[in-house]
């Protein structure tokens, strides 16, 4: 048998590990079961070596703790323009702030920081209008003027985001975001809807093969196997 702090140091390691491997995989069945698992492994067994090690440690503080640790493994935290002070004016290029966005996968949880100098500049979160116009007094806009703003992205869809200057915007310094769920990639949400009357060799021509999904899939599902092993094996 193992020392039960060995026990209790894999514990915290394989258990997060498997989940997250799962949770990555975008199958929901495939998560629920590791899930199963590692709820059985640590009613039925954890909590016994736990308790041997840390005896005032708290089981809901253990599944706090471990519930943190996935909601936060895969939030980023993003930099807006790349670097400090990057929301400023003038800009290296008109576009370089569209193509910093696009060379991006912004996904629900993670964070925006802009950084500036907050006595020339702020940051005003708009509508499309407002953006594609660059009105920098329109009646619902969100301003920051802090120098240094964070913004969680909280939804999918698009989160656009101008100067207050309006000269500043009009020559660049403004930034549209596609924020996707985990379960959706960037191509699928810019997509256009099919078109009513396509010719005919869009007709012809196959539709994409799903093999990039179902390996990463298959491997990740693989991970998790390996997991489960890991663990049982340590049980021993």
């Amino acid at each position: 048998m193992l020392h039960p702090i060995v026990k209790w140091l894999s514990f915290t390691t394989c258990i997060p590990y498997l989940l997250i491997v799962n949770w990555k995989s975008q199958n929901p069945l495939l998560y629920c079961f590791a899930l199963h698992i590692s709820l059985t492994l640590l009613s039925h067994i954890q909590l016994i070596n736990m308790a041997s090690c840390f005896p005032n440690a708290s089981p809901f503080l253990v599944m706090l703790a471990m519930c943190l640790l996935i909601s936060t493994s895969e939030a980023e935290k993003y930099v807006v323009g790349g670097s400090e002070k990057s929301w400023k004016f003038p800009l290296s290029k008109p576009d370089s702030l569209s193509h910093w966005a696009n060379s991006h996968r912004f996904k629900i949880g993670d964070t925006l920081i802009f950084k500036y100098e907050k006595r020339t500049e702020s940051v005003h979160e708009v509508n499309e209008t407002d953006y594609q116009g660059c009105n920098t007094v329109g009646k619902y806009h969100i301003v920051f003027n802090g120098g240094n703003t964070k913004v969680m992205l909280t939804k999918p869809g698009f989160r656009h985001f101008i100067s207050g200057n309006q000269s500043h915007c009009q020559m660049g310094l403004k930034l549209a975001v596609l924020v996707i769920s985990s379960n959706k990639t960037k191509k699928n949400l810019l997509s256009p809807s099919p078109s009513p009357s396509p010719p005919p060799s869009s007709l012809l021509s196959p539709s994409p093969s799903p093999l990039p999904n179902n390996q990463g899939v298959t491997s990740s599902s693989g991970a998790g196997f390996i997991g489960v092993m890991m663990w049982l094996m340590l049980l021993l």
